[in-house]
């Protein structure tokens, strides 16, 4: 796995990220986890929790609002809060906020920017803590999920989901296919879509052309065009760029909506801790 630290788009959060790793690898006290009981704080507690669980370094992992009342911690804030990560000057607290970065540039070398979500500096906490961490490398596919649940992707291109996607794929922690091309997909993403339609287009799919395959999924895409949702950078997503892991049967944006579903019967924190325990044994949801 490429070093996250190392990237452009994690570069204002490098020093405070790095600096609370190194901590926590030492740590002899058990490290408070504590995230509000969301579906964005268990994807993000969850690679936080690889590492350390791996590293045998000692923990405690907490759902709940409010501030931490012990130390040393991790304190996952909500999308209220977008002032990116914190360190307290005793190295003992770090608060992890999302943040607004540059992703990518444009064709005339202007800055496209985005949100560097909770979920994907605390990947990069995790591999700062412990990069040999088999349960953090089984969840890489994840780091891009914090930018699926944020809006942007709903109003515009999101560079940082991009960028993100990008790395992860010539790494070869993913594949990015298009819909017809997952085993399981789950259609309640796209309620305007077909699933006849898909059923029988994956069925014909290893004989069409590349031509074919791109009237294909026109014709398949074509109901969402005369809706005002999904935006067309989502429906780009869900239609030609589905995301597997290694051995993965269901592509990531199928598996964050099966997680939000544990959020439905209104037990939070049952819910939050559903997600990563799942996270952690199979790195999958």
């Amino acid at each position: 796995m490429r070093e996250l630290l190392r990237e452009e788009v994690f570069s204002t959060v490098r020093s405070t990220l790095s600096t609370a790793g190194e901590a926590m690898a030492t740590s002899s006290d058990a490290i408070l986890l504590l995230a509000p009981p969301t579906l964005l704080g268990a994807l993000t507690i969850a690679p936080i929790e690889a590492a350390l669980l791996d590293l045998g370094i000692p923990y405690r992992r907490r759902f709940r609002t409010g501030d931490p009342e012990t130390q040393p911690f991790v304190h996952i804030l909500g999308l209220e809060n977008s002032s990116g990560p914190v360190l307290e000057s005793n190295h003992l607290g770090l608060s992890i906020a999302s943040v607004v970065v540059e992703g990518l540039r444009g064709h005339h070398g202007d800055a496209r920017k985005g949100p560097l979500t909770t979920v994907s500096q605390a990947h990069a906490l995790a591999q700062s803590i412990f990069s040999e961490s088999s349960r953090l490398r089984r969840m890489r596919p994840w780091l891009v999920s914090g930018n699926w649940l944020l809006s942007a992707l709903d109003t515009t291109y999101d560079p940082v989901y991009t960028a993100l996607r990008d790395l992860l794929l010539s790494e070869g922690s993913i594949r990015v296919v298009p819909i017809p091309e997952v085993d399981c997909p789950d259609t309640r993403n796209s309620p305007w879509l077909d699933t006849d339609a898909l059923e029988a287009v994956s069925k014909q799919w290893g004989k069409m052309d590349l031509e074919g395959k791109e009237r294909a999924l026109s014709n398949l895409a074509k109901p969402a065009l005369t809706s005002s949702t999904p935006s067309s950078a989502r429906l780009e997503e869900l239609m030609w760029h589905c995301i597997l892991g290694k051995e993965w049967r269901t592509d990531l944006a199928t598996q964050i909506l099966r997680a939000s579903s544990f959020w439905k019967g209104g037990l939070n924190r049952l819910a939050a801790d559903t997600v990563v325990d799942s996270l952690l044994r199979d790195g999958q949801c």
